[in-house]
């Protein structure tokens, strides 16, 4: 457990996580992960319409039960919720609050980062796979997060651009199984030789425009 007083909008409830089964299917000539059934919307495909794409990655599944405290369990401070990580991503969510995170006035938006989950790309931009933080909660999240007490540089960023997902990679064993064959690897939404073998866990954006706030 962290000292948070307040659960993260990202962080997983226990009742939210799922265990479904997955193995390798065939797909379009070739295998791809997949979990056992399969759902139209379990694979995530921005470049539908490209040749190599071979139907998108996989997402790992979770529930959203965030709202519904009778079902969802006692938090897991350690696990993330990768429907709403994927969210924050898309909409430019505070990861502690869910509110929208850019300044109202200025536009830009905070990003508070430790090494462990940035990747600088450029002089002014880097990936990461952490969402952003509002300024109001930025506070709570420093004075509470463990993370966030060892080392981290508050930066402000203009805009964000999804480029991956941050997942683990699987190879097929004996009969049925899979084996894990790498964990918490990025992989590029152009990298489609390993987009059959991933599970994506969070989603990976570059940050441009970034700055550092004293």
């Amino acid at each position: 457990m962290s000292g948070y007083s307040t659960i993260p909008y990202t962080i997983a409830f226990a009742n939210e996580l799922v265990a479904d089964p997955i193995s390798f299917e065939p797909y379009a000539g070739r295998a791809r992960l997949s979990y056992c059934p399969s759902r139209a919307g379990d694979w995530i495909n921005p470049h539908a319409d490209t040749l190599g794409s071979v139907g998108g990655i996989l997402r790992a599944r979770t529930r959203d039960l965030r709202d519904d405290p009778a079902r969802r369990g006692s938090e897991r401070m350690r696990k993330l919720n990768t429907r709403r990580q994927w969210r924050c991503m898309d909409r430019l969510l505070c990861q502690v609050c869910g509110d929208p995170a850019a300044d109202s006035t200025s536009g830009l938006i905070p990003w508070p980062l430790t090494k462990t989950v940035f990747e600088r790309t450029g002089p002014d931009r880097g990936r990461t796979n952490a969402p952003p933080t509002c300024w109001n909660c930025i506070p709570k999240a420093l004075e509470q997060c463990p993370m966030l007490h060892e080392d981290f540089t508050l930066y402000t960023a203009t805009h964000a651009r999804s480029v991956g997902v941050l997942a683990d990679l699987y190879r097929p064993g004996v009969l049925s199984a899979v084996v894990l064959a790498a964990h918490n690897v990025f992989v590029g939404w152009d990298d489609f030789h390993l987009h059959p073998r991933a599970l994506a866990v969070a989603q990976v954006v570059e940050l441009h425009g970034m700055k550092t706030v004293p």
